[in-house]
């Protein structure tokens, strides 16, 4: 499946420094779930003791969904919802190794001393 957004697309909507953020909470497991049925990308965050229901509503504008304050209540773009959007991408990619637009590892024999 083909997410219709990319990194660069979410980082102009939110910022580079949510981006990378997102990347973090990404990275370490705290996108507990995600989906997306077009036009909704929906996903769960776990950030502290939270779990918030980010999601996004991908179309001509993007609009955050999340249950966090700073969506809400100030209508950004938020950490938890780019998080959700690039775990969905991650997903979609085909490896690189799959895909041959990398070659595969070689190993080597290191002499045992």
């Amino acid at each position: 499946m083909t997410v219709p957004i990319t990194e660069k697309e979410l980082a102009a909507a939110a910022g580079w420094p949510i981006v990378h953020a997102a990347r973090k909470l990404r990275d370490t497991g705290k996108v507990l779930r995600v989906s997306y049925d077009p036009p909704l990308l929906k996903g769960a965050v776990r950030m502290g003791s939270r779990t918030y229901g980010a999601g996004l509503r991908l179309g001509s504008e993007l609009e955050n969904l999340c249950s966090c304050f700073d969506s809400w209540s100030e209508g950004k773009i938020c950490v938890h919802s780019v998080a959700a959007a690039l775990a969905l991408m991650q997903q979609s990619e085909p490896s690189q190794l799959e895909s041959g637009a990398v070659d595969p590892p070689t190993t080597a024999t290191l002499p045992v001393q």
